[in-house]
């Protein structure tokens, strides 16, 4: 991981602003409106990103032997960052060390002896169809993700000013969230209200890329890789 770049990388996120023109179907990276269309697959498109925000992430694809499964065709893939990783190897430790205070867990312990469940828990992330922003809603929708379990996405209007509402502007922006589910949810559920036990909601604070092989929607840095609690 790339800490001077991931650093700036979170100046940036801290005080971004989401333009107040944004289109349905733009693709956001903090305040920018770009072009969705990323000519380039998933994973390289990941590879290229300059503050260096998923090497860590692909270290670990690449000694699994998963590149096949980020570049899946007509797949969404919720990308967790190298903060994901981060969050969970500090977890991790924080655990191991209420039996063992010396004891700390590491990338290295995760290519040393979670491999084969870093490349099935990976699957958490893809949703089996193609779901741009265009295609969500506010009220959420239930999918299943490739470990078959249910997954709510949905693309909310937000009054918080730090993700860009402005009170004197009547345009209300949106952000997506992936909620990850424990649970069954009632007919008629409110996206906004689940919490855990139940689901956790995570916050996607970049969206939209249409790459060359799929539809990438990156995780917000404050989550933990796999739910891992």
């Amino acid at each position: 991981m790339k800490t001077n770049n991931i650093l700036y990388f979170v100046l940036i996120i801290g005080t971004f602003i989401l333009s107040q023109g944004c289109k349905k179907d733009d693709y956001r990276i903090g305040g920018d409106v770009h072009d969705p269309n990323i000519r380039m697959s998933t994973y390289d498109y990941l590879k290229s990103n300059k503050y260096g925000l998923f090497d860590t992430l692909l270290m670990l694809v690449d000694k699994a032997g998963i590149k096949d499964k980020i570049n899946q065709q007509g797949v969404t893939f919720f990308a967790p960052t190298d903060f994901a990783i981060k969050n969970y190897v500090n977890s991790r430790t924080l655990a191991i060390q209420k039996i063992d205070p010396f004891k700390k867990w590491t990338v290295d312990s995760i290519m040393k002896y979670e491999l084969p469940r870093f490349a099935d828990s990976l699957d958490v992330y893809f949703v089996k169809e193609s779901l741009p922003n265009v295609n969500l809603t506010m009220e959420g929708k239930i999918y299943k993700n490739q470990k078959n379990k249910e997954v709510v996405v949905s693309y909310e209007e937000t009054r918080d000013p730090n993700l860009g509402y402005n009170p004197n502007s009547s345009i209300i922006p949106r952000v997506v969230y992936y909620t990850y589910l424990y649970q069954t949810l009632s007919p008629g559920f409110d996206v906004k209200e689940i919490a855990y036990p139940v689901g956790v909601r995570t916050l996607v604070q970049t969206s939209n890329a249409q790459t060359t092989t799929g539809t990438l929607h990156v995780l917000n840095n404050s989550h933990t890789l796999f739910y891992y609690r």
